[in-house]
């Protein structure tokens, strides 16, 4: 699951690595992505997911989210935990730090929408392929849908309900994801049957920015048995 502004092209360097060996499901989120329309909220989004899942009978998934997609996950295994056999969250957060979002949705408010489109981009530029991705989803999204999925997450608090999630979990971070890295071991420590995965020179998309080393924690964490994962 992908984070704000970016829909499932995020996840281009796992689609072609596990596609030849995994039946891949990468949704595009409406709320952090387009297609939204009206109000948004994480557990909102997670719940049409998990509408979805069931109209589709599939269990024994595996869910992967990084960023707000991560968050998703979370609240996904809330009203969804037995058909998830196990979490992998990539710089997850359950209560974003207001300070930081506040004054990410006030300089995001600010910024003409070319640009915001422009450092999405720029974001993403070890990859020429997603980053261009990026720009075409930002742009479709719009800046009132970033702004109004960067407001849903700051009003997104699951600490209280961490202790109901019993799902396996591995919680990942890079060592060079400073905002995201506290959370992550917080998470981690949380979590019933949550183990903590620090990457070193990693940041914060490093699915993209280190698409192979993801690739190879993925790999591992899928091919574990999740009863001691």
């Amino acid at each position: 699951m992908h984070g704000i502004g970016t829909g499932h092209r995020l996840w281009l360097r796992q689609i072609e690595r596990f596609r030849q060996t995994h039946f891949v499901i990468a949704p595009d989120l409406p709320g952090l992505t387009a297609g939204a329309g009206g109000a948004v909220s994480v557990p909102a989004i997670a719940q049409n997911l998990s509408d979805q899942l069931a109209a589709e009978r599939l269990d024994e998934i595996n869910v992967c989210g990084i960023s707000a997609g991560a968050s998703v996950a979370l609240a996904l295994a809330l009203c969804d935990g037995p058909r998830i056999a196990r979490l992998v969250l990539s710089a997850p957060q359950v209560r974003a730090p207001r300070l930081m979002l506040g004054l990410q949705i006030a300089i995001t408010a600010l910024l003409p929408e070319k640009t915001i489109i422009n450092v999405s981009k720029a974001m993403l530029g070890s990859d020429p392929e997603i980053a261009q991705a990026a720009a075409e989803d930002c742009r479709a999204m719009g800046k009132p849908g970033m702004l109004a999925a960067l407001r849903a997450l700051k009003a997104f608090d699951l600490r209280d309900a961490l202790p109901k999630i019993t799902t396996r979990a591995l919680i990942l971070c890079g060592d060079k994801d400073p905002v995201n890295l506290p959370a992550a071991r917080m998470i981690a420590q949380s979590l019933a049957h949550a183990r903590l995965h620090v990457e070193p020179g990693a940041g914060h998309l490093w699915n993209v920015q280190l698409a192979d080393r993801f690739n190879e924690v993925l790999a591992r964490a899928l091919d574990s048995d999740p009863a001691r994962a």
